[in-house]
């Protein structure tokens, strides 16, 4: 049976019940969903399980990784305000952290639907503050060897980060329990990285970071972006391409001697050939920005939002290009820590004065993995698949002309480029997409060369 030992705290963990302050991502976060249409949305996985499945080994890790990680034993009032105070409470040493649930369906077909139907509703289920866990987790049974683990958890605690260490430590720990291993008690206290967050700031800095968005915030209000000459319209979309294990690992290496990180070389490589296609020398985006120092990169919660960059001469020589972007992200995260007051103070005051509204045209997503591209994962005897489980009956409308999703893996680039029709259209964003793809070749290409 799974262990329902509590976990041990970490070293500088508050006591259960002492107020946590919010991060900045979490007041941003809480502020929109309060005073915005943004349609709520919870972040989720969705395992699709074939074989042999240790049902007790898998509740037990799956156990583990909510006690230990104090950001899910986080709640709020009933009804929260604008400015709740977040508190911890504890796992109890019996309570059930997973729900099971054996599924009488006619084929593993039928199956599959359910389970996505069923996360699709999980996925759009609002917090019940105050009373509810900020997660659902449910084990479905389809039969002895096919399972599928479904969870959803509230983004005010959650973010992509923390997707990833889901996925990544419950199948580490389902390994060790098999194995007889002991699992990880405790782990970086999302409460004690919180209250260093915002004691880290000082006036002088959060002075500085509303004069750098000031001017960033002004720049997109001046220079909205507008659909090119000769760019026909079409149907939204999106294109992907990926970049395999070898083409990867010597870009990474060419990046390195150009003091870059693959990412950063990538978005720069993007916005030279966006500003190549359209003849637009100065581009305002948006991107995500994770703003967890290094020593809390382990930490679950929510540390990440997003702010705006601003590239002049953009179409000029793409390795100046690169180094600037690197040097605006850079700049942004030095900048990230503002409340939601004040940002959406800066942005009234820079719409006021411009008399437009300040859009979000352009949108960068930028992710990285620590481990191995994998569809799927060998468990074992077990075949596990991440993202088996599509959403159902549930629209995705993108506010942005072009959004840049880039995913690194250890072994592996994945590229989305979605595109609005109407204010992009797929030929030019093909052309787009199709430089950074001949920069990447070429690069790679030259560095084998010269090796």
């Amino acid at each position: 049976m799974p262990d329902l030992t509590p976990a041990r705290p970490a070293p500088g963990t508050p006591a259960p019940g002492t107020p946590v302050p919010f991060t900045y991502e979490q007041d941003w976060f809480h502020t929109k969903t309060r005073t915005s249409a943004w349609a709520h949305k919870n972040v989720r996985h969705g395992f699709e399980i074939l074989g042999d499945l240790d049902t007790d080994a898998l509740l037990t890790a799956v156990r583990a990784f909510v006690t230990r990680h104090d950001a899910l034993h986080l709640q709020l009032p009933a009804d929260p305000g604008p400015h709740p105070e977040q508190r911890t409470r504890p796992i109890g040493a019996g309570e059930e952290v997973v729900e099971g649930q054996k599924v009488a369906a006619t084929s593993p077909a039928q199956f599959s639907r359910y389970a996505s139907a069923l996360l699709s509703r999980d996925c759009i289920t609002p917090w019940r503050y105050g009373e509810q866990r900020p997660f659902t987790i449910r084990l479905l049974r389809y039969d002895a060897g096919r399972h599928a683990l479904l969870a959803t958890f509230q983004n005010l605690v959650f973010d992509g980060r923390a997707h990833h260490l889901f996925a990544h430590q419950v199948w580490r720990d389902y390994e060790a329990v098999r194995r007889g291993d002991p699992v990880p008690d405790s782990a970086p206290s999302f409460a004690a990285a919180a209250a260093r967050q915002r004691a880290g700031t000082t006036p002088a800095q959060r002075d500085r970071a509303l004069a750098d968005w000031r001017e960033r915030l002004g720049f997109l209000a001046r220079a909205p972006w507008t659909r090119p000459d000769g760019a026909p319209a079409s149907e939204s979309g999106t294109l992907r391409a990926e970049l395999d294990a070898r083409t990867t690992a010597t870009l990474r290496r060419a990046c390195a001697e150009r003091r870059l990180s693959l990412l950063q070389w990538t978005v720069g490589t993007f916005v030279h050939a966006l500003a190549s296609c359209t003849g637009r020398t100065e581009l305002g985006l948006w991107t995500s920005m994770d703003s967890r120092p290094s020593r809390d990169q382990d930490v679950v919660g929510m540390f990440a939002a997003s702010c705006p960059l601003v590239v002049t001469d953009a179409a000029g020589d793409p390795d100046a290009v690169r180094g600037q972007v690197r040097a605006k992200l850079l700049n942004a995260l030095k900048h990230q820590r503002l409340t939601a007051q004040e940002i959406t103070a800066l942005t009234r005051e820079t719409e006021a004065r411009h008399g437009v509204p300040v859009g979000r045209d352009l949108y960068l997503n930028l992710r990285r993995f620590d481990g191995t591209y994998a569809a799927h994962r060998d468990t074992g005897p077990l075949r596990v698949t991440a993202d088996a489980y599509g959403l159902r009956r549930l629209a995705v409308t993108d506010i942005h002309a072009l959004h840049l999703r880039c995913a690194e893996y250890r072994d592996r680039l994945t590229i989305g480029l979605r595109f609005n029709g109407q204010r992009v259209g797929r030929p030019l964003a093909r052309t787009v997409l199709q430089d950074v793809l001949a920069a990447a070749d070429a690069l790679a290409l030259d560095h084998r060369i010269a090796r």
